[in-house]
């Protein structure tokens, strides 16, 4: 392509498309799909974009590269490195490809403690240097990372009318005066300023391989160990961990980010200092490394220092067996402990709650015994419950379904009536769900009002129909499909004849009408 731009400086590359798509003077957003990617499928997405190897390959080899605009202008840095390297390079082919979300999952984005950006954010003053530069705006990477509210330079950055996950999933947007009001910014504080800082370094990390998770377990551990937040030899001392933290943040800031719950024993904060079963996000590193690290670091020194960290390769585990035997009379004295703990308490689990050390002493020293012994105590008969009248639920199941399909059968607007649909209209899906079988009313139901996809294409097209008759309104074929979300790729053919049949239909009687 000749007339794609070229990325500006942090810009992201959805902002480039975004930018061909006002150049090249298209409205449709299929259209711009059609002329950068040569699929209408692709999702527009700020932060991971995919497909990234159909626009490499519009510039010169020897300018962009796939991992160039996945360093360069995405979010991808930010997440590089706290992850391994075998899902560091499974997600730079996914961003080449397509990954219908994998990519999102992988690098812990989807379960991030981080409140996710609603809107498109920008700069106003960094607005007006752009335009000045280059004569027109484009939305910088800086803007849009969770976390961060402010922009280094400015101030406060403000939020554009531009949805950051939108429903429409396909359309490119560019910063225009129309989504974007300039407004007076606020001032910036000292942690913005460490923070934009320190995401700035993360950003501008080259290409390198990442850290394993038992590097970055041995890391932390040296850290709490040199900031003397040690118990005895190898403990960690995650209460002196926590002063240090609180000490060195605000409460503001922590609750802004959803990182305030740090006495938690499964918490975030005490996790980062065990052992690493799972990645960590940018923000969590940055708190936990700059409340322990009195001297002056950046991310380039760390990712050093958490490679160069020396780990055992793991192999199997081999425990000693406990060879020396328990005093006889503590067994015996124990043994009866326990068969006056259970004629006690009538039941094995009744007793091990009252004793729970005896119970694991028993279990551990005199096994064979502990265990036929509870064999002669285990319940004989479990009460099955009461019994379900499935018929008489059946007959009620199928009465509601119907009351709602008495209320809902003239309603076109409705989504897709599926047997899942109306499960979930009820207030007992799983059982439904799990029990059809001795259901056989509702399923007889399901089966008979339950819509495919023809037939809910049809009803979104006698939906457009009717209104377009209502308004006396000529539509084509086109603009049918526009307007029921459809198209001719995505149509089914019965749901095509409808069409054809029902247009011609349509278009004499309103002509009847106009006449």
């Amino acid at each position: 392509m000749i007339n794609l731009p070229m990325p500006y400086p942090q810009e992201l590359i959805y902002s480039t498309v975004a930018r061909y798509k006002i150049r090249a003077g298209l409205i449709s957003p299929k259209q711009l799909l059609n002329d950068v990617f040569e699929d209408r499928g692709v999702v527009a997405t700020v932060d991971l974009p995919c497909h990234l190897s159909k626009i490499a390959n519009h510039y010169p080899h020897n300018r962009f590269n796939l991992n160039y605009i996945a360093y360069q202008h995405t979010l991808f840095p930010l997440y590089a490195p706290f992850i391994p390297e075998s899902r560091r390079q499974e997600c730079l082919r996914w961003m080449a490809n397509y990954s219908q979300g994998a990519i999102h999952l992988a690098i812990g984005s989807n379960a991030s403690r981080l409140p996710s950006v609603k809107y498109i954010r920008y700069c106003p003053q960094c607005f007006n240097e752009q335009f000045k530069d280059y004569g027109e705006w484009y939305w910088s990477r800086m803007w849009q990372i969770p976390g961060i509210t402010c922009c280094s330079k400015h101030g406060s950055l403000a939020d554009s009318s531009v949805e950051y996950r939108p429903n429409s999933r396909h359309d490119f947007i560019a910063p225009t005066p129309h989504n974007c009001n300039i407004n007076p910014q606020g001032s910036i504080n000292e942690d913005n300023r460490f923070l934009i800082s320190k995401i700035s370094e993360l950003l501008s990390l080259a290409e390198q391989s990442s850290p394993t998770f038992e590097q970055w377990t041995a890391f932390y551990h040296g850290l709490a160990r040199s900031s003397n937040c040690i118990r005895g030899s190898k403990h960690i001392d995650h209460l002196r961990i926590l002063e240090k933290v609180e000490n060195r943040w605000s409460l503001e800031f922590l609750e802004t980010n959803n990182l305030h719950r740090l006495n938690s024993e499964t918490g975030w904060l005490r996790g980062i200092f065990r052992k690493h079963r799972k990645s960590f996000s940018y923000l969590e590193h940055i708190i936990a490394i700059s409340s322990l690290l009195k001297q002056e670091w950046t991310f380039e020194e760390i990712i050093m220092q958490v490679k160069s960290q020396k780990t055992t390769l793991s192999g199997k585990i081999t425990k000693a067996k406990n060879t020396i035997k328990p005093d006889s009379e503590l067994v015996k004295s124990n043994r009866n402990l326990w068969l006056d703990l259970i004629k006690e308490n009538q039941s094995i689990k009744g007793a091990r709650k009252v004793n729970k050390a005896l119970y694991a002493w028993l279990y551990r020293n005199d096994k064979t015994w502990f265990m036929n012994t509870n064999k002669n105590y285990h319940q004989r008969h479990i009460p099955k419950g009461f019994t379900v009248d499935w018929q008489k639920r059946d007959s009620e199941f199928v009465r509601s379904l119907i009351k709602i399909n008495d209320h809902t059968c003239f309603d076109l607007t409705l989504p897709r009536k599926s047997k899942k649909w109306w499960m979930n209209q009820t207030d007992s899906v799983s059982m439904i769900e799990k029990n059809q079988d001795k259901l056989p009313l509702v399923s007889a139901f399901l089966d008979r009002y339950s819509e495919d996809v023809s037939n809910y294409q049809i009803r979104r097209l006698s939906q457009v129909l009717i209104d377009s008759i209502s308004n006396n309104q000529t539509l084509q074929r086109w603009e049918i499909l526009r307007l029921a979300k459809l198209s001719d790729e995505r149509i089914t053919p019965e749901s095509s004849r409808f069409l054809e049949h029902a247009y011609s239909i349509t278009n004499m009687r309103i002509n009847k009408v106009s006449i």
